[in-house]
């Protein structure tokens, strides 16, 4: 007996196209493919966000740790004639370098080079402009009355400012990335 095709135009829907697979078999696997596909897609997408929100709060908080040093000369500025006063300014600008260390060593381990860089170069432009007003800052008089505490005029920040605007943009620049060209960078 000589097998011939089938014919489309004569036989009906779901029966046996090759070798016992019928057409709505085909169509049910295909629709698992796609739907896996769109599955896989849809993990990765939503890995991508949440890698980049991660991201995202690493550097608000690196940059968060250089502002909290740039405002060192502030709060020395506003000590009161007591020892442990000082004591609790001295401490907590150290713990300030220390979490400096911290994000940086974190931004050499997880961040694009461009982004690890302009951070160092923030935070070591910081600690240049702000140490010499630390010093002068702590040779004022001590706070005695609350109308000294508004201080009237702000210590100068220009070059800070300067190199904090660049990490903003080596920044946002890394975050714009596509996850997939950023796979492809390292």
């Amino acid at each position: 007996m000589t097998h011939e095709p089938p014919n489309p135009a004569i036989e009906p829907a779901g029966t046996a196209v090759a070798d016992g697979i019928t057409s709505a078999d085909m169509f049910v696997g295909g629709a698992a493919i796609l739907a896996a596909i769109v599955a896989i897609i849809g993990y990765a997408v939503q890995q991508n966000a949440g890698r980049r929100s991660e991201r995202a709060t690493l550097y608000g908080d690196a940059i968060g740790t250089v502002e909290a040093y740039l405002e060192a000369p502030y709060r020395i500025r506003r000590k009161i004639d007591d020892p442990n006063t000082w004591f609790a300014i001295s401490s907590s600008i150290s713990d300030t370098k220390a979490s400096i260390s911290h994000y940086q060593a974190l931004l050499d381990m997880h961040a694009p080079a461009s982004v690890a860089t302009a951070f160092k170069n923030f935070a070591d432009t910081a600690i240049r402009e702000a140490g010499p007003q630390m010093t002068d800052a702590w040779g004022e008089p001590s706070v005695t009355r609350q109308t000294q505490i508004p201080l009237g005029q702000g210590y100068p920040r220009a070059l800070s400012n300067g190199a904090r605007e660049a990490l903003v943009e080596a920044m946002s620049a890394d975050l714009k990335k596509l996850w997939f060209r950023r796979i492809r960078a390292r």
